[in-house]
Formats: structure tokens, C-alpha cells, sequence
């Protein structure tokens, strides 16, 4: 998920879910005596708007929390990081695992009261696969040959070769084909149901007053058990601080990740009203370096880049130890990690200076290299609602001034970061983080065919246009091996290329630290953050 980093679960490896062929609906309803009723709300604090609600063509994580409540998909992942049914009863493949039929329940309907069918199920993926389809999810479903709708609550995928990551990449939300099909796959962002979304999930869409407030109700109809929570309400607010103070004066409930600076102190000052949870994150902080710019397009570069930045110091300061160093892109969490074999890159300001004279720059009159009458300088973009990015931002662009690089900083607001920089590919580098997903699979991060394409749209997240004909041929193969331990060999050759070649300057891998309200009851916390959000309730005092 791009860039505001949100919780995605991972961990789930297609193979161990071969066994049985389908899995059950999570069991986690009241307990016995334990009677919920649909009443009051809860109130999340975001630092960006949401960009567009579309399931298939979203790129940020705030537009991917509403989508989560008002959106429903074939399967979704549970407290065990297992993938369980959700509009899918259930499943089964065939021997060679080329064929893959999906079961639906026959009781869900849309928030305008259209039954969910097949028809729905196969338009969603279909218009993935279409040619004019302007999403960045293609790459993800080139094993798919066609798809079937034998009858109303049956779909069958046909696949061309097996591909270990397919029931992860079926999570997306199912879109009503007869609201869409109004519009062309062309055109299929200029649908107004983009901005007031009809799914089948557990809350409605009520109202979004940009940069204010966004308002969903529970969906009174909803397939399955609740949601118990009668209204979900997301304040948008300039920056973290700014949403620090609300959570402080209890105007939201729920704050996904506490700035490391101010976490003790909160914990101390707010135990009696707020629950603290610590999880890692799958996912990882980085600055993207565009290959095709005439500076960064050079490795010994990218290298130095990463000799000449403190990020220990960043981790330790700036994160306060609630993190770990990244060297390449798959976060350890993931059984997938290339743990030990990875050059470390630690901090060497010596070592970066030398790399940058082997390249040919030289020290200029004011202290900033210069080669053919050209400066080491670029500018580097990240979102304005964030004083963490900030402080990393400053401490980067005094690490690198030391060795004679300029970085110069520019904050944008953050639908303008994506919709007009990042969605078009069109920088010289930015600084964001991933929310990864639940397989260790990244063609749709670095292979070639995951960027820009003849056309100059961008088909994949490789914004930066990183291409390794190597890298291509293993992420290539990742997805077509079914075995874990060979997957595992490949992934740990795929992340030696990725850390060798640097398309990225890496960062960090948070620890974050949650707070709940207490009166928010029955929250299901997995290793990674709160799942199923329509079974909490709330408790008033």
C-alpha cells in the first residue's frame, strides 16, 4: 500500500493454505451472556485525506481504512495472519493448482440493496485485467487467464501457470458491476461511486467534508455478525502532534502509532483511559531514488547515499529504539528476510566521500561536489503531515551536505504528493514508507514490467524505474514456485540484488505503539494491529 504507512497483515504463504482447500469464517463473537448492541461511535484522527475509494485503483493507506469498512472481499486475513472466507463460504484448486473456484455466501448485498453475485466478483477482476485498466494491480494477476461465473455464486479463476501468491491478491474489495459498468475501464475514475462508495461491507459512506471529517454508519444489512459500533467518524488534522493533542483531550479513540518522543510520557499521563499496544510493522521507511535521474542513476552514488546517513542515530533519536535498521525490502518480520546476508551499510562518512571521488565528484568552492560543471544536487518530496519525516529529512540533509551532496527538501500536502508527484512518477526522489502485504512476493515494487510504461503511465509501485533483468528472472520465478524453502532461497537472492543495487535509500521497520480507548471492548489484536473492526463495541461509563 503506498506511502502513508498503514496495517496490512502478512505472513500467510499460499502453500500452507493448500491443505483442506478452504478455511472457515473466523470464530469471534460475543461470548455466552455477553449481548452487544449496535450503539455508539468511535473516532479515528488521520493526517491525510483520503484520495479515491476504489478498491482496485486506491494508492494510500487513508483511503484504503475507509475502503476496509465499506468494502468487502472474496477472503481477508485474521488474527493469525491466516487467510479466512469473507464473501467467500469457501474454496478449492485443482491438482496442478491452475484452476481455483470460489464458493460465495448467497445473503450479501450492496449498501443500495443490490444482491452481491458471480457477475460482481468476475466484473471486479476482469476490469484488473483489461487492457484500459489505469490501477497499478495488473502485474499482480498476469498468471490469470479468464474467469467464469457458471452461475450467481460460483467464480472460477483459470490461471496460465501456478502462482503461489493468488488467494493473498484476493482480498480486494468487490466493486457492484451495476453501478460501474455505467462507465468505461478507461474512465473508470471519473465514476462518482469513487467518492461516495456502495459496498457490501460492515459500514455505509455517509459524508466527507475535506480536511474536517469523513462519517460511515454501520450497514444494518451486513452478511455477517455486526458491526456493533452505530458510527465511525476519521478527523483529518495537519500533522501528528496536532492529533496527539486530540487523542490527549479525548477527541478520538484510536491512534495507530504514538510519536516515539511522546510515548512514555502519554502512557504515563493517560493509562487509566487508554490501552497500549506495541506490534512491529511489516513494512519499512525509505527515501526512492528515480534511476533515470542523471545524478541517482548512478549505484556508487546510491551507496554513498547510504554510507553517509547516520540511520542507527535515526532509529536511536529520532524512533527512541522502537525500530531496526532496513538494508533491503523485505521487513524481518517475514519468514522471507534474508537475515545475515545482507551488507549492512553502516554509518561511514569516510567511505561515502570515497565512493563519490571513484565517481568522478569532486569537492566545489561552497563544499557540494560538482562533475562536469554539474552539482550533486536533488530534490527530495514527502508528505507535509508528518514532524517525524521532518526531523529524519533534517538530519539526512546535514549528513549528506557533510559529504558534499545537497538534498533539497519540498513538503507537500499529501493527495497533491500522490496524485501529482508519486501516481505519475514524476520526481527526483521522495521520502515515504510501504505497508507491505501477505506474501513476500514484490514484482509489483521492482520488476521492470512494475513501472512506466511506452505510454508513460505508471503500471506498477515501481516509481523509481529501477530494472535488473536478474531480479526480473527471480521475482519471476518466486511467483511460480509453490514450495516455501525454494521461495525462501529465491526471496533471499532477489533481496542481495535489491541491496547491492539500492533503488532505495532504506531506512527503518517501526515498532509501533497503538492507543485504544478502554471503552472501545472486543477489539481483536493481531501481531500486526486490530482486525475485524464490526465486532468491537463501545462501553460507555
Amino acid at each position: 500500500m503506498r506511502r502513508k504507512v498503514g496495517i496490512v497483515l502478512l505472513l500467510v504463504l499460499v502453500i500452507a493454505l493448500f491443505v483442506g482447500g478452504c478455511t472457515p469464517e473466523p470464530e469471534a463473537g460475543p461470548e455466552p451472556g455477553d449481548e452487544r448492541q449496535v450503539s455508539g461511535t468511535i473516532t479515528y484522527g488521520m493526517t491525510g485525506d483520503p484520495v479515491i475509494f476504489n478498491p482496485i485503483l486506491y494508492t494510500d493507506s487513508p483511503s484504503s481504512f475507509v475502503i476496509s469498512r465499506v468494502y468487502s472481499g472474496l477472503v481477508r486475513a485474521n488474527e493469525n495472519l491466516e487467510m479466512v472466507g469473507d464473501i467467500a463460504k469457501s474454496w478449492e484448486f485443482s491438482e496442478d493448482g491452475l484452476v481455483w473456484t470460489f464458493h460465495l455466501r448467497d445473503d450479501v448485498r450492496f449498501h443500495d440493496g443490490e444482491p452481491l453475485t458471480s457477475e460482481d466478483v468476475k466484473y471486479t477482476y476482469e476490469a484488473i485485467l483489461h487492457p484500459d485498466y489505469t490501477g497499478i494491480r495488473a502485474t499482480n494477476f498476469k498468471a490469470v487467464d479468464h474467469i467464469e461465473a457458471p452461475d450467481p455464486y460460483t467464480v472460477v479463476f483459470y490461471l496460465k501457470e501456478p502462482f503461489a501468491p493468488m488467494l493473498t491478491y484476493l482480498s480486494y474489495g468487490i466493486l457492484p458491476k451495476h453501478i460501474f459498468e455505467q462507465t468505461s475501464i478507461k474512465d473508470m475514475k471519473e465514476n462518482p461511486a469513487n467518492m461516495e462508495p456502495i459496498g457490501t461491507g460492515p459500514y455505509k459512506f455517509v459524508e466527507w467534508q475535506r480536511g474536517q471529517h469523513l462519517i460511515l454508519e454501520a450497514n444494518e444489512d451486513y452478511y455477517g455478525e455486526g458491526p456493533y459500533i452505530e458510527q465511525v467518524i476519521i478527523k483529518f488534522y495537519q500533522d501528528e502532534q496536532v492529533m496527539l493533542a486530540a487523542l490527549e483531550k479525548g477527541d478520538i479513540d484510536y491512534m495507530g502509532s504514538i510519536p516515539p518522543d511522546d510515548i512514555d510520557r502519554v502512557k504515563s499521563e493517560h493509562s487509566d483511559r487508554l490501552e497500549f499496544v506495541e506490534f512491529p510493522t511489516n513494512g519499512y521507511t525509505y527515501i526512492g531514488l528515480k534511476q533515470t535521474h542523471p545524478i541517482l542513476s548512478d549505484v556508487n552514488v546510491r551507496k554513498a547515499l547510504m554510507y553517509g546517513l547516520n540511520r542507527q542515530g535515526i532509529v536511536d533519536d529520532i524512533l527512541q529504539g522502537y525500530g531496526t535498521v532496513m538494508n533491503s525490502n523485505i521487513a524481518p518480520v517475514s519468514w522471507a528476510y534474508a537475515e545475515g546476508e545482507l551488507e549492512t551499510y553502516g554509518y561511514n562518512p569516510e567511505k561515502a566521500k570515497q565512493l563519490l571521488e571513484e565517481a568522478g565528484w569532486v569537492e566545489g568552492p561552497d563544499g557540494i561536489r560538482v562533475k562536469d560543471g554539474q552539482r550533486l544536487s536533488f530534490t527530495l518530496l514527502t508528505d507535509s503531515g508528518s514532524k517525524m519525516y521532518e526531523s529524519i529529512i533534517m538530519i539526512a540533509q546535514e549528513d549528506w551536505e557533510n559529504i558534499g551532496v545537497e538534498m533539497k527538501p519540498e513538503f507537500l500536502e499529501w493527495s497533491v504528493l500522490c496524485s501529482q508527484y508519486l501516481d505519475v512518477a514524476q520526481f527526483e526522489a521522495y521520502m515515504l514508507g510501504w505497508s507491505l502485504g501477505l506474501d513476500p512476493d514484490f514484482y509489483i515494487f521492482f520488476h521492470s514490467d512494475s513501472g512506466v510504461d511506452e505510454e508513460g503511465n505508471l503500471v506498477g509501485f515501481n516509481d523509481v524505474e529501477f530494472s535488473n533483468p536478474e531480479l526480473d528472472e527471480l521475482l519471476e520465478r518466486g511467483r511460480r514456485e509453490m514450495d516455501q524453502e525454494e521461495r525462501r532461497k529465491i526471496y533471499w537472492e532477489a533481496q542481495k540484488i535489491v541491496n547491492d543495487q539500492l533503488p532505495y535509500v532504506f531506512l527503518y521497520t517501526r515498532n509501533n505503539v497503538a492507543a485504544m480507548d478502554k471503552k472501545v471492548k472486543g477489539v481483536i489484536w493481531s501481531t500486526l494491529g486490530p482486525v475485524f473492526p464490526e465486532l468491537w463495541y463501545i462501553e460507555e461509563n
